[in-house]
């Protein structure tokens, strides 16, 4: 087969085939996140120091390896990339399904293992990804093949602790895994109809940027700029080369720290100020999560109006301002406080799955080919080491102010990042397509 560089303008197969790819890659992955730590703490004893250290094997490597990542991805093509992350996914199932083999310190460490090898996997699929769809389908596909894989996703994420429980009760430990690891061998199957996509060599295949529909260069864009993106350094520099990339960037940061530090101390909170169950903390997130799936659904069927910079500022105002209604529902406390919970939930989940389809074309046709995978990268390192840091700062503040105090603050400080992407660089970033 050969190696391609040029955009491929029919990929129906590939428009089918990778949604379900990435549905049966991201149940698996869900399957793990939730059974690891409830097998370690419910079988093996773990504290919340190994709980915490199962963390930081998850997403640590993620971070460590972001440099690695992007310039594997840019020496080979897409699809020995994403099925290479697959296998690999494949080893960490493998591995977790034989945590309880052997003695509770032993099984801790591989279930370790069996998090570094699914956050490997999970980096290089992030940057291939970014950088296959761009190239293999058409400017104007580049909504509708996002969402599909938001929706995908999502899906997953609602689904797969429900079904997880239910397995891990029924089979136990071993076969859920298993099952896990034949779910990823399955999206292996599906991965082989992507084409061998490579990075371009040279700046002159970055034609895509000049494509209608694509907003004019800035003139810092249009500066003279090295040929090839070979360190982080270089690739967050992309991501903060313009205006509207910059102020994209820093909405995601701040949507990840402030979401982080509610969540450090958001379970808390609620048992101490609302009438709170587990059952309805439970349906509370199960409900959130489904109106991620409805975002991802619309953001390709937005009226024409918001299917543009207009769409990306207001849906992610209302994702990060959600945070707002949910700190003060939690800090007014009793039933009514817990309804403004859900509702800000709600809002958020179904605004993120909006703007993420948004911000992800936003980003495949205001950056080059190129400078893709470095810049893809860097941003993705970024926003997970926005995510410790959040979860620590909730931490430490949590204990020495109220909880509640806590998140009513970080919500109202969220009113700045939410203003911020209202801005006119993002608003006029796109025109409205059809």
């Amino acid at each position: 087969m050969t190696t391609s560089t040029a955009p491929l303008r029919k990929n129906d197969s590939l428009a089918v085939s990778l949604p379900v790819a990435n549905f049966l890659s991201f149940f698996a992955i869900a399957a793990v996140e939730f059974s690891v730590p409830f097998v370690a703490v419910d079988a093996l004893g773990a504290n919340s120091t190994i709980v915490a250290l199962l963390g930081i094997c998850r997403f640590a490597p993620q971070v460590l390896l972001a440099g690695p990542t992007a310039r594997l991805v840019e020496r080979f093509d897409q699809r020995a990339v994403m099925i290479g992350s697959e296998l690999l996914r494949v080893v960490a199932f493998a591995l977790a399904a034989l945590g309880l083999a052997f003695a509770p310190g032993v099984g801790i460490v591989i279930f370790c293992l069996a998090n570094i090898s699914l956050a490997c996997g999970s980096i290089l699929t992030a940057v291939s990804t970014q950088v296959l769809i761009p190239q293999a389908f058409a400017d104007e596909a580049l909504p509708k093949i996002y969402s599909r894989l938001g929706m995908a996703e999502s899906s997953a994420d609602a689904v797969a602790p429900f079904v997880s429980g239910i397995g891990l009760a029924a089979l136990g430990l071993a076969p859920t895994f298993g099952s896990a690891a034949a779910l990823a061998l399955a999206a292996c199957a599906l991965l082989v109809r992507i084409p061998r996509v490579r990075v371009p060599s040279s700046d002159a295949s970055d034609e895509k940027a000049g494509e209608p529909g694509t907003p004019p260069a800035e003139p810092e864009e249009a500066a003279a700029a090295p040929a090839r993106k070979s360190t982080l350094r270089d690739g967050l520099a992309v991501n903060f080369r313009t205006p509207a990339l910059r102020t994209v960037t820093v909405w995601s940061l701040s949507y990840n720290f402030g979401q982080c530090v509610i969540e450090a101390v958001l379970l808390i909170t609620l048992l101490r100020t609302t009438p709170l169950s587990a059952a309805t903390f439970g349906v509370i997130r199960s409900c959130a999560v489904l109106f991620a799936v409805l975002g991802a659904y619309m953001a390709d069927r937005l009226p024409r109006a918001l299917r543009s910079g207009w769409g990306t500022s207001l849906f992610g105002c209302g994702a990060i301002g959600a945070y707002t209604v949910i700190g003060l529902g939690a800090y007014l406390g009793g039933t009514g406080g817990l309804v403004l919970v859900l509702a800000g939930f709600v809002m958020d989940e179904f605004c993120s799955g909006v703007v993420l389809v948004r911000v992800q074309t936003f980003r495949a046709r205001a950056i080059t080919d190129r400078e893709r995978p470095m810049a893809t990268a860097s941003y993705r390192a970024a926003n997970l080491t926005a995510v410790p840091a959040g979860l620590a700062v909730g931490g430490v503040a949590g204990v020495l102010m109220s909880p509640a105090t806590l998140m009513l603050t970080i919500g109202l400080v969220m009113v700045a990042p939410a203003a911020l992407i209202w801005s006119r660089s993002v608003r006029e970033s796109e025109p409205a397509t059809a």
